[in-house]
């Protein structure tokens, strides 16, 4: 879950921040690539045309978040799996 969170968080990210470019100018697509939640913010004022790419950000941000907890736990007993080994 964690990784899908990922990929549909940056693709929906993504497509907000050309929609930000193509449409409304330089400034918001700038503000969108480079300021933390900007792009979502645009997709909220411009509703209408940034429906599907909001939702894919917004869905995938919150899977990223769920499933980061597992994630490192995952990680955490590989690590101790690989200490354990004998060398």
């Amino acid at each position: 879950m964690f990784w899908l969170g990922a990929l549909l968080s940056t693709v929906g990210g993504l497509w907000l921040v050309v929609n930000a470019f193509r449409s409304s100018g330089v400034l918001w697509g700038l503000g969108s690539l480079l300021v933390p939640f900007v792009a979502q913010i645009y997709g909220v004022l411009n509703f209408a045309e940034n429906k599907i790419p909001l939702l894919l950000s917004v869905v995938g941000i919150a899977m990223f978040f769920m499933g980061y907890g597992s994630y490192v736990e995952q990680m955490q007993a590989m690590q101790a799996a690989a200490e354990a080994m004998p060398q």
